[in-house]
């Protein structure tokens, strides 16, 4: 059950919180001093601060001229990944909320999916039911357990909307999903990446500036294997600490010096494959090779 894998894991989290707790200069809400403080509002996603792709942040600079980067095959599976994310678990959690039993839930949400999916690839239908069984399944067993009617482990608000503009990032930052107890949820479809925990500390961040409550962890879920029918899924806990915010906050400041400065950056010497702007970057005129 994904809740106990979740659970167990947050678990071990605990240690490293009290042993490296979090400075309070590195907490969002405290947004209008440094080094939270940005020097200039730019409106940046999550995306363009952690996630870069080239060294010289010249994928920022051509996104911010309205250049349009390919959709590789990967980005196209990682959205429908994440629509079927939130599919899941808004149309399960509308329907316990009404007092449904999980069993009954699950029947009417299985036959579901032919029409929500329509179009979409056949893993998408499969992962879709694979995650309603599941979910379905501890709100069933945490309503025989508990008696009445149990919503088990459930990410409840799935894609929340957080506005990130007292640090300088975007007004209308997407979370994936809260779970229970302010864990913040960030799913990916692919290889692991040491990004990946970086944007969540900016994610947290921003969350704390607009609620002014702690989020201290974080779970990334990673899914594999989605177009083979087979459906895997693993969970890695993150401890939102005050490194992995620093380095947020650096990798911020840096996008926003070079934006301010406004002098086109060079080719990277060396570009990724799964770089978006290959293309464009190499062949559109948009400069050489430094």
């Amino acid at each position: 059950m994904l809740g106990f894998v979740v659970r167990r894991a947050l678990r071990r989290l605990h240690p490293l919180r009290d042993s490296n707790p979090i400075p309070g200069e590195l907490r969002g809400w405290r947004w209008d001093e440094p080094p939270i403080r940005p020097s200039a509002y730019l409106g940046l996603g999550v995306s363009e601060v952690a996630y870069r792709y080239c060294s010289t942040m010249r994928d920022v600079w051509l996104r911010r001229r309205g250049v349009k980067g390919a959709f590789s095959n990967a980005m196209t599976m990682g959205l429908v990944v994440h629509e079927v994310f939130h599919y899941a678990a808004s149309d399960l959690r509308i329907l316990l909320s009404r007092s449904m039993k999980p069993w009954d839930a699950y029947r009417i949400l299985y036959d579901r999916a032919e029409t929500r999916f329509k179009g979409k690839p056949a893993w998408a239908r499969e992962l879709y039911r694979s995650l309603i069984l599941m979910w379905a399944g501890e709100s069933a067993g945490s309503t025989i357990i508990h008696g009445g009617i149990g919503i088990g482990w459930l990410p409840w608000i799935s894609e929340y909307r957080v506005d990130g503009s007292p640090l300088g990032l975007s007004s209308s930052l997407r979370v994936d999903a809260l779970g229970d107890a302010g864990v913040v949820v960030d799913i990916k479809y692919g290889r692991r990446d040491r990004r990946q925990r970086v944007g969540l500390a900016g994610y947290a961040l921003a969350l704390e500036a607009e609620l002014e409550a702690p989020f201290d962890y974080g779970v990334i879920i990673h899914v594999e294997d989605v177009e083979r029918g087979n459906p895997r899924i693993s969970v890695e806990p993150v401890y939102i600490s005050g490194e992995l915010r620093q380095d947020f906050i650096e990798a911020r400041d840096d996008v926003i010096e070079m934006l301010l400065e406004g002098v086109e950056p060079p080719v990277a010497g060396s570009c990724p494959d799964t770089c978006p702007f290959l293309r464009e970057c190499h062949n559109g005129g948009w400069g050489k090779s430094a």
